[in-house]
Order: structure tokens, then sequence, then C-alpha cells
């Protein structure tokens, strides 16, 4: 028999009016008139800004849901209108059983009353008899570790007491279902890991879980399906880690439209980029290789004189500070005798172990002391590794997309003229 569902969404939108501009009282009245005879009010005095847009989905009871995004693609929205703190502009939400949530810090809680106050007007919100919550008070403050300031009005709490607090609540007091935003991640790691871990204790006891995050290994562990938003309508709906790949192709999609960068490369006083050209194993121009092949990087430079032993250096980025691998003859010890006209310099990674995403490549030229720019670093253009991911444990998908930093052998070749 299959489970009844725990949420549904049926044809749901939710618009908020953005831009209004009421300059004068003469407009003001023109609008009322409008109201009042039926006629559309005027563009330019307000706009709706579709938050969700006509969005179905049923979430099963006992079900892990995660729900993905860029930034302001309607993810919180979502939970809001779950939760019942907003209510949709069209369309209906049902929601069976208890419901906790923290979706942004200091959910739930009255400022004015002290943190145990809080405690008990939560769970007298939800249902619970006074020594029910008695009983689990002493799990919820320690889950909070915030000591004696449970006694102090939450107003004074910093926001990761008032985190701590907020999610200790909506995990402890028997929710059906427990809606969790990215707000987890204001926590410290100590926290954010004693979240995760509540969070997969209530999935296991069979809780519905709808979670929002930009932590795609905690949502590929702990959530078996989810949907991908953009612009607030659902884009794709599936196993959790299809749909996240879906996502991270996107993004990367959106790296290679967008380019490296829009201003032209910088070049030092003495010495000028020509060209730029990755190759492959067979020497062919490429724009993409597969794991673990071969990848040449042809530069074409011109020197206004003549530059005495300058030193090469390639990098690959992931898009994080510092590159993943570093060829520089800072380094190795090999730079060239001398720099004069058109040179073409050509770095070789015989086998690039990289797992498949989009990549950075970067490159420049520092003088003989190491310590001036002839070529500033910089960030030339991005390259694909290409394939699928084929590894079958809890995270490998977003996990092999977010690795450590690697180190590869690589091999410099020198052609001048």
């Amino acid at each position: 028999m299959s489970a009844q569902p725990a949420i549904e969404f049926d044809r749901v939108s939710k618009g908020y009016r953005v831009g209004r501009k009421s300059v004068s009282l003469r407009d003001d009245v023109a609008g009322g008139l409008r109201r009042m005879t039926g006629r559309p009010e005027e563009e330019s005095l307000h706009k709706v800004l579709r938050a969700l847009d006509d969005v179905s989905l049923v979430v099963p009871e006992g079900q892990a849901f995660a729900v993905i995004g860029d930034n302001g693609a309607g993810k919180t929205t979502a939970l809001k209108v779950a939760s019942r703190i907003t209510y949709p502009s069209t369309g209906r939400v049902r929601v069976r059983g208890r419901v906790g949530a923290l979706i942004e810090v200091g959910t739930g809680m009255h400022p004015e009353l002290t943190g145990r106050e809080n405690v008990d007007l939560y769970g007298r919100i939800l249902g619970f008899s006074r020594r029910d919550i008695r009983k689990r008070f002493d799990e919820i403050v320690g889950f909070a570790d915030i000591g004696n300031a449970i006694d102090r009005p939450v107003k004074q709490f910093s926001s990761g007491m008032q985190l701590r607090l907020g999610f200790s609540l909506a995990a402890h007091l028997e929710p059906d279902v427990l809606l969790v935003d990215e707000a987890i991640s204001v926590g410290d790691a100590g926290f954010q890991y004693r979240c995760v871990e509540r969070i997969s204790d209530l999935v296991r006891e069979g809780r519905t879980l709808v979670f929002v995050s930009h932590n795609m290994s905690a949502i590929e562990a702990i959530c078996e399906r989810a949907v991908l938003l953009r612009h607030g309508r659902i884009a794709a709906d599936g196993p959790a880690r299809e749909v996240i790949k879906d996502y991270l192709h996107g993004v990367e999609e959106g790296l290679l439209q967008a380019g490296p960068t829009r201003k032209a490369p910088r070049y030092g006083e003495e010495v000028e980029l020509l060209g730029l050209k990755l190759l492959d194993g067979a020497g062919r121009e490429v724009d993409s290789i597969r794991p673990g092949g071969t990848l040449s990087v042809r530069l074409t430079v011109r020197a206004s004189r003549a530059v005495r032993r300058p030193a090469f250096e390639v990098g690959i980025s992931d898009g994080r500070i510092g590159p993943l691998t570093l060829a520089s003859m800072l380094v190795d010890g090999n730079p060239i005798d001398e720099l004069a006209g058109e040179t073409t310099v050509e770095c070789t990674f015989p086998e690039l172990p990289l797992m498949p995403r989009v990549y950075e490549l970067w490159a420049g030229i520092k003088d003989e002391s190491g310590l001036g720019e002839l070529l500033a670093w910089q960030r030339l253009r991005l390259f694909r590794v290409e394939g699928r991911l084929e590894q079958a444990g809890i995270a490998a998908v977003s996990e092999s997309l977010i690795s450590a930093p690697i180190q590869v052998p690589y091999r410099w070749s020198i052609h001048t003229g």
C-alpha cells in the first residue's frame, strides 16, 4: 500500500508586489477608481514578482525530500507556504500532521520571552501538555547547548544561540513533517554535524523531511528525492542524485556560456600573450578531454625586448582559491634561458586525474627573481572534462565534484621562432 501524501502542492503560485510607486494623491485616487470599475491597473504602479509559478508536487509520508536551485529560485518561499508562514496567491497546499520548521533564525520564537518560556509556548502550540514538554525539556536544551542562557530573553541571544534553540525545538517535539532551510549553515561545524545526525535519525524513524540546502553532499546523503526549481517553476523532479547532476551541469553550462572574464588579458610591459590553445594527446585542438586524458596548454607570447630566464606557470582550478595543480618553472627549476621575439611554450599534463566537470585554466609569467610579473597570473579560459560519474557511494556525485586539490605529473617543451 502506497504512503499517503504528507505534503501536496496543487498548482501553487505565490506572487509578491514590488516596485510600487504612489507619487501623489491623484495616483492613489485613480488607482482606486480603476479597481472599482474593474479596469486593470497601470503596470507602472506595481509589478508582481512570482516566487512560485504553478507548482504541483506530492511528498509521501516518510520521504526525505530536497528542494534545490539557485538563489531566488523559490525554495524558501515553498517552505514558507508549506509551513503556513505565508499563503499561496493561487492553488492549494495540504499538509498532514504536526510540522516542525526551521526556515529562518529565530523562527517560531518570541523575542521578549525567555528560552525556557519559548520551549513551553512552542510545545503548547503543537498540542503537548506541560508534562510532555517537561519530559523533553532537558533533551531540547542539551542539544541546543546554550547553558544558563535558557533563562534569558531570546532577544538577548546571539544569532547562533537562536539558531540552535530553534532547530532543537523543531527537531525534538516529534514533528511528523520537518522543514529545514539553509539556516543551519549559519551554525558552526560541530552544530551542523549534529543537525545532520538528528535529521538522519528522524528520517530513519519514518518522519517526512523537506530539506533546502546548497550543501549537495548533505542532500545526496540524506534525501532520496529532489526537485530543482528555476524561476519559481519545477525544472526537474526525480531521484536526488540525478536532480543534483542536472543542477550542477546547468551551473557548469552557465559558466561556459559566460566565459572566464569580460576583461581582456592583462599584459606585462614587456610580454604580450598572442594565443592560447588546448590540445589532446593526438595534438588536436580541443575544448574538452576525457578523465585521465592528456592535456597540453600551448601559449604563444611576444617579448618586446630580450628577457632573461622568465618562469612560465600554468594552473588548473575548480573555482576555489588556489589551483588544483600547478606547473611552474619556479618550482621545477627549468626556466627558459632567454625570451625574445615570438615564442611558443607548451605545458603537457600526460594524465589529468580530474573528475567530469568544468575547470579553469590560469597562466602567468614571472621574471628571473620570481617576484615581478612579466604576464600577470590570470584566468584565461574554461574547459570541460567529459564523462559520467558511475560511483555508487551515498554522496558520489557531490563529493566527486568538490574534490580536494590534486598533484599531477607534467612536462615542458619549448619552441622558439
